[in-house]
């Protein structure tokens, strides 16, 4: 198989893994020939470079996952160190990437697949004297020095648990045990980065992939984010995939991802408790069609409003809907100077205020009916 294809062929299958990218959709503009396109990324998120080389090292795998394709695939494709290393240095050196994203599906034995991940970066790192940003997937199963070694040449690593616990892990695959082989690698990352040896670590769970419902989703990120140093947790709604043994079971709404993520912005940034986000949820224990989840928990938490923009707490603000913690900040900030008197004081502080001022009240006058924005 020629490099191109090669490269293709493990781009498109690192396409399941999150990263806080999205496929590059003006590859003309930038002067990236089309053919690298599966590939090559442009990354959402302003921690880590704008444009990444996503790849796995190989796409053969010993696992039996049921909703992934490397196990079931006919075009096996895997790229030696030397040649993986190489095609970064030449994107790189043309402008075409300013970061590494690799994983690896499993082949053979983790601890053997891991070492060449570990090569790939060590060749970058010393040989092409690469000192930008570098992703690695930790594999399950692979040992815990193989952890350390890749955190010394990376600068984030993950994990995907994809399932929120061993009870749902069962109904994905039966060849990884999700204590032993999952989360206790999740664990070495958490102490990996305890000991000043690694930047940051992530985690993906796949959505509606095993019947967990959003309060088992909400659980586990709280056990994750009292018990490690996690940075965050990515989400995969779930696809089919033709040729896997969850080729029939149905897709999981992209409106579930999005949920999740705001719900997950919600624990991390704003400091919201689990009891509080748990108001967003229906009897079935999801968030239904909610759009915005912020402001489903606080219409199902009326005694709480409204509040009084002029002395609440950074806390109260940040529990009104069209408030963030820059826009908290800011109200903070300015009050200190007189009182607001106008919601257009507030929208030229950053708040929203079509979100806000159900929830809001000025000089003692709630600003509208609550019933009216929810």
């Amino acid at each position: 198989m020629a490099l191109l294809e090669k490269l293709q062929t493990l781009g498109n299958a690192a396409s399941w893994d999150s990263c806080g990218g999205v496929k590059q959709k003006s590859m003309k503009k930038a002067g990236i020939p089309a053919s690298y396109s599966s590939f090559i990324y442009d990354c959402a998120n302003s921690s880590e470079p704008c444009r990444l080389m996503k790849v796995l090292q190989s796409n053969s795998c010993i696992h039996d996952c049921r909703y992934c394709v490397n196990n079931k695939c006919g075009s096996k494709a895997e790229l030696a160190p030397i040649e993986l290393a190489k095609s970064f240095n030449s994107l790189e050196r043309a402008g075409h990437v300013e970061g590494l994203f690799l994983s690896s599906a499993v082949t053979g034995e983790a601890d053997r697949t891991a070492e060449k991940m570990i090569e790939s970066a060590r060749l970058l790192r010393q040989r092409f004297r690469f000192h930008g940003y570098i992703h690695l997937k930790a594999l399950p199963t692979m040992s815990k020095h193989l952890i350390f070694e890749m955190a010394s040449l990376a600068n984030r690593l993950s994990l995907n648990l994809e399932a929120v616990d061993k009870e749902h892990w069962q109904e994905l695959g039966s060849t990884k045990d999700y204590r032993r082989d999952l989360q206790q690698r999740l664990l070495w990352l958490d102490e990996a980065k305890r000991r000043g040896k690694l930047t940051s670590f992530t985690t993906q769970l796949i959505l509606g992939a095993a019947g967990e419902n959003d309060l088992d989703v909400l659980e586990k990120m709280r056990w994750m984010y009292e018990n490690t140093k996690l940075h965050r947790t990515y989400f995969s709604a779930f696809q089919p995939i033709k040729g896997t043994a969850l080729e029939k079971q149905q897709a999981e709404k992209a409106l579930r991802e999005y949920q999740l993520y705001q719900s997950d912005w919600l624990l991390r940034i704003y400091g919201f408790k689990l009891k509080e986000i748990k108001l967003g949820l229906n009897e079935q224990n999801k968030f239904g069609n909610a759009r915005d989840i912020k402001m489903a928990i606080a219409a199902n938490n009326p005694n709480q409003f409204p509040v009084d923009v002029n002395c609440a707490t950074k806390e109260e603000l940040l529990r009104v809907p069209g408030i963030g913690p820059v826009g908290a900040e800011r109200v903070l900030k300015i009050r200190q100077q007189g009182k607001f008197r106008e919601l257009k004081q507030l929208r030229k502080a950053g708040v929203i205020t079509r979100r806000a001022q159900g929830f809001i009240q000025l000089d003692g006058l709630r600003q509208s009916k609550l019933g009216y924005f929810c």
